[in-house]
């Protein structure tokens, strides 16, 4: 298991790194989505919002790399995983394996740090008396 861990955490890193990147500075060239898709990515692409999303993929692939801060890491794709999937399914079916593959490799991480995240499912969370 351990060996499953480190290759989903490498995989992951090296996937949201490179295509974080190509978000920001756009060196792969893919055939542009057409109908729906194409209007969203174009409104998306224009407002700076697909450089901002690649920010965020950049620093998570770099945690994932380094093996620091993975479930800082994990918090911050999951809600880009989630798009990714269902952009693939409600608009661009063609490229639902990718974001399969992407889906796997991060619900294996969530489950391998699975402990880290209790804390977070406290139903009588009470803020730090020293802290405050």
């Amino acid at each position: 298991m351990k060996y499953v861990v480190l290759i989903s955490r490498l995989l992951l890193g090296l996937i949201f790194f490179v295509f974080g990147l190509n978000n920001i500075l756009h060196f792969i060239h893919l055939p542009p989505p057409s109908g729906e898709a194409g209007t969203l990515m174009t409104i998306l692409v224009s407002s700076h919002w697909m450089t901002f999303v690649g920010c965020i993929m950049v620093v998570s692939g770099l945690l994932f790399l380094v093996g620091r801060f993975i479930p800082l890491a994990l918090t911050l794709t999951a809600p880009v995983v989630v798009n990714i999937l269902l952009y693939h399914l409600l608009l661009e079916p063609h490229g639902l394996v990718p974001g399969a593959v992407v889906t796997v490799l991060e619900v294996v991480l969530i489950l391998a740090y699975w402990r880290n995240f209790f804390p977070l499912f406290a139903p009588d969370a009470k803020p730090d008396p020293k802290k405050i």
